[in-house]
């Protein structure tokens, strides 16, 4: 599974409230009691954000928000 680290401060429904998010057609979309349901997150620039909707991730990718991380393989010496 991919992780990613944000560039920027993000804000997005956790995955319990995306289901809500989702039904309505967007967070523009919520009623003020559905909007009161909702829990976000918010990740400062420089986190990780591996929970992030994975329908967001091809647009946040592209616009730079975020960043794919993988981790780097640990250097062996020869002869180790």
């Amino acid at each position: 599974m991919a992780k990613y680290r944000a560039k920027v401060g993000l804000r997005y429904p956790t995955p319990g409230s995306l289901k809500t998010v989702l039904a309505a057609g967007g967070v523009s979309k919520l009623s003020e009691a559905q909007l009161e349901k909702v829990k976000f997150k918010e990740v400062k620039a420089g986190s990780l954000c591996d929970d992030i909707p994975d329908k967001s991730i091809k647009s946040l990718l592209a616009q730079g928000s975020i960043e794919e991380v993988t981790p780097t393989a640990k250097k062996t010496r020869k002869g180790s």
